[in-house]
């Protein structure tokens, strides 16, 4: 009898007449690369800032028509051209008024005033009675006179508005002494030369109110 010799295995990693059988292992390895790819995907998103995009989404805008309306505050009176009542800065029931020719302050018979452009300066003020008496100053003290055709009667006659004054507060510097304010002493009025201190700020301070 003779002997029968195994055929040789032939390339392509068959037996010829048998499939080739794929290891057990390789599943589990795929798997392995399969998710380590994953998680190269997501090491690479958040390094590009796409997690703190996703995070910091900006939050929705709600339409300005639905915004709360906020009332206006009141703006207090500025001193202009018109009829006006002068007050003492914090004391609105006291008011200038006249005492005699003087200009005095009381809490009674407050008296309007017509405020118009300045007599010596039309950038400032004058102040007027009704019975046509100016507001000005003689001898440094404040009196209503009857208005006269000199240049000194219209210099003496004429107040401007300190710059920066607040709105509501007028401090008023005499048009032809600058460096003097009208200032309360007391229940009298006068123009004085500013000491620097807090109480004459206050002092030299007034209101404005509608009559």
């Amino acid at each position: 009898m003779i002997d029968q010799v195994p055929e040789p295995a032939r390339p392509g990693g068959t037996v010829y007449g048998e499939p080739r059988r794929t290891p057990p292992v390789m599943p589990i390895v795929v798997g392995v690369a399969a998710v380590a790819v994953i998680g190269v995907g997501i090491v690479a998103w958040n390094s590009t800032g796409g997690a703190e995009r996703a995070e910091s989404a900006p939050p929705a805008v709600v339409p300005a028509s639905t915004a709360p309306a906020v009332p206006a505050s009141p703006v207090p009176a500025r001193l202009t051209a018109g009829t006006w009542v002068v007050s003492p800065l914090g004391d609105p029931d006291t008011y200038l008024t006249t005492d005699g020719d003087f200009a005095a302050l009381s809490a009674v018979d407050p008296l309007p005033l017509t405020v118009v452009a300045g007599l010596a300066d039309d950038t400032c003020f004058a102040f007027r009675t009704d019975d046509g008496r100016y507001l000005r100053h003689f001898d440094y003290r404040l009196r209503f006179d009857a208005a006269e055709d000199s240049d000194l009667f219209r210099a003496d006659a004429t107040f401007c508005q300190e710059a920066g004054t607040e709105v509501g507060t007028v401090r008023l510097r005499s048009k032809n002494y600058p460096d003097h304010l009208v200032h309360r002493r007391g229940e009298q009025l006068y123009i004085d030369e500013p000491d620097g201190s807090d109480g004459f700020t206050a002092a030299a301070s007034f209101m404005v109110q509608q009559p």
